[in-house]
């Protein structure tokens, strides 16, 4: 049937582009700190065999830095690039929005965002400016990784220093909101700046703790307060017409369904950090967080400085819709739901 829609469409000389063939190698270039031994890593080499079952055949090529991921990507070396939320942000605001500053408070968020994004329902937001997002799936909550116990409540976090990665404007919004203090970083060099002193909070997924060996900046008096600031997922990227649309569709169903597995590691890396390391906060503490959150996200959305109208481009509006509704369907009584001022 393909064949004979192609030759037809020759023959009204209309142009014609024919999907990938099983054999033709696709470079599939991935972003891990850990490179190939990493999470990401290892998890989309279930998503490499299944694009396999479909019809596309993936060489997965490993990154530790994101940015010559992104680099080589633009310059075709790869044909698709595995990346963080942060990353994504270079093709597709809409998926790049959902590592806003406190979005997606809890996994349940998180699990119904991902059926959502599988879905043909949001196909249009997923293609922006010839690329298209081929899927997501979670790399874990980012916590708030400090060196004194005492930081847990968000007035505490008043004139701390915190590691604040380049071109996350967001994230430097809120902390110049809040009264702390943005010290600048990258995906290389945070968990070092935390480590030796030279900032007081870092925000991270927990296997950090253990990978990046961030229970040393937190020397006896530190921990990980037990309130998730944002979440961390990994967004596959490629140029529009790379892939023909109904391997597009299988794609991002393929990512969607990799969540429980990359959950289950989630949780063990959770699992395996000494109890005594975790924070725990009151439940007025974490009201309290999620509204304030929620009023930064909302300042940079009604800001007429440059500094918050920069901050306030990086997110999608659509999906920041979307992000309410979903927090107002797993928690109908926070207090955002009946708010005058919704998202």
């Amino acid at each position: 049937m393909k064949v004979c829609a192609a030759t037809l469409a020759v023959l009204m000389g209309l142009s014609v582009w024919n999907p990938v063939a099983a054999s033709e190698r696709k470079e599939f270039c991935v972003f891990d700190v850990a490179g190939a031994g990493g999470f990401v890593y290892r998890t989309l080499q279930d998503y490499q065999r299944k694009a396999v079952s479909s019809g596309v055949s993936l060489a997965m090529i490993p990154y530790t830095d994101e940015d010559e991921a992104v680099a080589d990507f633009k310059a075709g070396t790869c044909d698709i690039v595995a990346v963080t939320d942060m990353g994504v942000r270079h093709f597709n605001s809409f998926t790049g929005s959902i590592s806003a500053i406190g979005a997606v408070p809890y996994y349940e968020d998180l699990r119904v965002l991902m059926h959502i994004l599988s879905s043909p329902r949001v196909d249009e937001h997923m293609s922006q400016d010839g690329y298209q997002v081929l899927g997501v799936a979670p790399m874990g909550a980012a916590y708030l990784f400090v060196n004194d116990r005492s930081i847990n409540d968000a007035d505490a976090l008043k004139g701390k220093r915190v590691t604040v990665f380049e071109g996350h404007h967001d994230a430097r919004h809120m902390l110049e909101y809040i009264g702390a203090v943005p010290v600048d970083a990258k995906i290389s060099n945070f968990a070092r700046l935390f480590n030796t002193g030279q900032a007081d909070i870092s925000y991270a997924p927990a296997a950090a703790y253990e990978l990046l060996e961030m229970f040393k900046g937190m020397g006896d008096t530190g921990g990980i307060i037990k309130y998730p600031v944002g979440q961390v997922s990994v967004h596959l990227v490629a140029r529009e017409g790379e892939f023909d649309d109904r391997f597009v569709r299988r794609s991002r169903k393929i990512m969607s369904r990799l969540y429980p597995e990359a959950m289950r590691i989630v949780r063990q890396y959770e699992d395996s950090i000494p109890a005594e390391r975790w924070v725990d906060i009151s439940k007025d503490a974490m009201v309290g967080y999620q509204e304030m959150l929620r009023e930064v996200r909302i300042d940079m959305q009604q800001a007429t400085h440059a500094s918050g109208m920069q901050a306030a481009s990086v997110y999608d509006d659509n999906m920041m819709t979307i992000l309410r509704k979903v927090r107002c369907y797993t928690n109908p009584g926070a207090l955002e739901c009946s708010a005058e001022d919704r998202e």
